[in-house]
């Protein structure tokens, strides 16, 4: 019998695989019973079930999974033995996937899938109930007349039967049965696998149980999972204690429902990667050639790479202090209060109200503001936080208490904090991000004793929304400024940097002359608050590296980017801070090619040390006299220079003189004097030469041997 190389009715593809991730859950025995999601974008997924004696268990996964699964599959067995792992590779999966999708695709019709059926034996119903049983001998098309439609063309399986030969439209047949019961289980193995390819190839993998009775067994995996996330809701109010609220949001993107599982979220970290173990893996081969036994051929060959967090912090708040300012005050009492500047006539002139309908409209306000409002202690006593917290190594887990039920492709939000704790009301203005206002902030100090993973937190101030912020990964007892809304109240100004520059040192060593300058910055910060309430200003000011912190003499904090520094302006009042850095700046000069005007400026400055003062007037007449004995040799050289020229001339015109001719004899004798004031000349220039020489020698001995500090 030959074999069917892989079939499938096209209806049933979506009901199939439909039914395959339905029941994949249901037919595992071993439901989902822990889910614990990490931060670094996998979870881990643990199953537990019973079995009786020997069993297989049957876990289906997405091919893109299995990796993951490979990796990280722990299976424990405590009252037996647990056997090797099976699972299709990748290779047979792909190709005979590849050998139904040959036979195979959307357009194929009964009539050519009975063609691939040739020669096996069936059983045909026709619309009447008759039936007809024998072997398929091929599907042939014939031309049939119809009325008003002309002739079409159809499909008429011929069949050998024991009476004989017998040709049946494909249109009257309404089931065809495989009485081959080998190729009928080959047709429906072809329909599942082909099925299972078109759900985005989701595999088997086999777990294999060895012992005796019935007994608990467990299998767990990673798998990549969406990131979960945090989000918080932070009250501050002046009354009372500021309330921290987190909540958790999880994600069920698997094929499965999540019924009543153990959910556990953990914060931090942890190095997780792919790598490919479904796949196989072939080593490349040389093809190496069969021995011919033939004549050699010529060879030839070729020729033969500070963080100083929070340094000398003194940062003392009292919780709840100064938190009413902002959006807190005012509201809607603010929007509906007396008509101000525009007189008895309101907008666009309508009407003022009268004194008694003002007052129903501030009480109705009133009303309506109690309804939105959002107190710390209506938050707390609503919402309870449904984890519990532990330390798990270098990680940290919060175990939801309840469990949960989450359908595939839902999500949810889990409430994980719920906590009164310590902070401190403040502005904090940064001048590199906004040069006039500051901004409403919060040092917020985790005392809830939980890791808190970083997001979105959103602010309630006197018990309206005022703004949104944004926090960091935040250990136990570890504080962090987050900023929510712009200081309306608070006017701020910086003036652009005032720079200095003294000359603290001047020194000589070695022929160098170092000269040492101190480069003062100066940073002038103003803020007037122009509300009833004191504010405490954090003002924010770039680290630059070489500069050092003269005034403050101490921030009150430091980042590895910026000081911190910080400013108490009382009500109504104006209060002014001023910063002074910094920073060494050496020059060096060489001494024997320095400018002499330098050499004399410095001689000449008080800042100078007065020894120091003396060997620089002595460099410098030393360095005169050089100058000097070059001028004089410079002199002479121009001399010589000129009576050459001269001669010349004077040769020239002797050229055309009779030689008796008085001119002549004038031009000889001047001749003769300027060859005596020559030899004259170049004795002097020799002279000189050598005492140039001499106190250039003198000049480069004693600046090599000059040293004063």
């Amino acid at each position: 019998m030959r074999r069917l190389p892989g079939l499938l009715i096209i209806g049933l593809t979506a009901t199939t695989a439909a039914a395959t991730l339905a029941q994949d859950a249901a037919t595992t025995g071993l439901p989902l019973q822990d889910v614990v999601l990490f931060s670094s974008g996998v979870g881990y997924f643990q199953r537990q079930g019973k079995i009786t004696g020997n069993g297989t268990v049957d876990l289906a996964f997405r091919a893109d999974k299995i990796n993951d699964i490979l990796k990280s599959l722990v299976v424990l067995d405590p009252g037996g033995t647990v056997r090797p792992v099976t699972y299709t590779t990748a290779d047979a999966t792909n190709n005979r996937l590849a050998s139904v999708g040959k036979a195979l695709n959307q357009s194929v019709s009964l009539g050519a899938l009975l063609r691939q059926l040739q020669g096996a034996k069936v059983r045909l119903t026709q619309s009447g109930g008759q039936q007809v049983e024998g072997r398929i001998i091929s599907v042939s098309v014939k031309a049939l007349p119809v009325k008003d439609a002309g002739i079409i063309q159809t499909d008429v399986i011929n069949v050998l039967t024991p009476d004989g030969l017998t040709a049946i439209p494909l249109e009257q047949i309404t089931q065809v049965k495989l009485l081959d019961e080998k190729l009928d289980r080959e047709l429906r193995e072809s329909l599942e696998l082909l099925a299972t390819g078109l759900d985005d190839q989701r595999q088997s993998v086999q777990l294999r149980f060895a012992g005796n009775g019935a007994r608990e067994v467990k299998a767990g995996y990673l798998q990549e999972t969406p990131v979960w996330k945090t989000s918080y809701r932070l009250v501050l109010d002046k009354t009372e204690k500021p309330y921290l609220q987190g909540w958790a949001i999880v994600e069920n993107t698997t094929d499965e429902d999540w019924k009543e599982v153990r959910l556990s979220l953990v914060s931090g970290r942890p190095i997780s990667f792919i790598q490919d173990l479904y796949q196989p893996l072939y080593i490349p081969r040389p093809v190496v050639q069969a021995q011919v036994i033939g004549s050699p051929v010529p060879q030839t060959y070729n020729d033969a790479l500070f963080f100083d967090a929070a340094a000398d912090r003194k940062m003392a708040g009292k919780p709840g202090d100064g938190l009413a300012g902002g959006l807190g005050g005012g509201g809607f009492g603010r929007a509906l209060g007396a008509a101000g500047p525009q007189g008895p006539q309101g907008p666009r002139g309508a009407a003022a109200p009268a004194p008694a309908e003002l007052n129903e409209l501030r009480r109705r306000s009133g009303m309506v503001r109690e309804e939105m409002a959002m107190s710390a202690k209506q938050m707390a006593q609503s919402v309870a936080s449904d984890a519990d917290t532990a330390q798990k190594g270098d990680l940290f887990e919060y175990a939801i208490k309840q469990p949960l039920t989450l359908p595939r492709q839902q999500a949810a939000m889990v409430p994980i904090v719920s906590e009164r704790i310590d902070g401190e009301k403040l502005s904090i203005y940064d001048p590199s991000s906004d040069a006039k206002h500051a901004l409403h902030g919060f040092r917020l100090t985790n005392t809830t004793g939980l890791h808190l993973s970083g997001g979105p937190v959103t602010v309630f101030q006197a018990g309206i929304y005022a703004g949104d912020a944004q926090i960091t990964h935040l250990q136990p007892k570890e504080d962090r400024l987050l900023s929510y809304a712009v200081d309306l109240d608070l006017v701020a100004d910086h003036q652009e940097p005032k720079f200095r520059q003294d000359t603290v040192s001047v020194s000589a060593k070695s022929g160098v002359l170092v000269i040492t300058r101190k480069q003062q910055r100066e940073n002038v910060y103003t803020f007037r608050n122009k509300s009833d309430e004191a504010k405490t200003v954090l003002v924010e000011q770039n680290l630059e590296p070489e500069f050092k912190l003269v005034s403050p003499e101490k921030p009150a904090e430091k980042t590895p980017e910026e000081f911190r520094f910080k400013v108490e302006v009382p009500a109504k009042k104006t209060a002014d801070l001023k910063v002074i850095t910094e920073r060494p700046v050496s020059e060096t000069v060489a001494l024997l090619d320095a400018d002499l005007n330098l050499l004399i400026s410095y001689a000449q400055n008080a800042q100078v040390s007065e020894k120091l003062r003396a060997s620089l007037k002595q460099l410098v007449a030393l360095r005169r006299k050089v100058t000097e004995v070059q001028a004089q040799r410079a002199a002479l050289e121009g001399e010589l220079k000129n009576i050459d020229a001269e001669q010349a001339r004077i040769r020239q015109n002797m050229a055309q003189l009779d030689r008796n001719s008085p001119l002549y004899q004038q031009y000889v004798k001047k001749l003769t004097e300027q060859e005596t004031r020559i030899e004259k000349i170049r004795e002097e220039v020799a002279r000189l030469q050598e005492a140039e020489i001499a106190a250039q020698k003198e000049v480069r001995s004693f600046v090599d041997t000059l040293t004063v500090e």
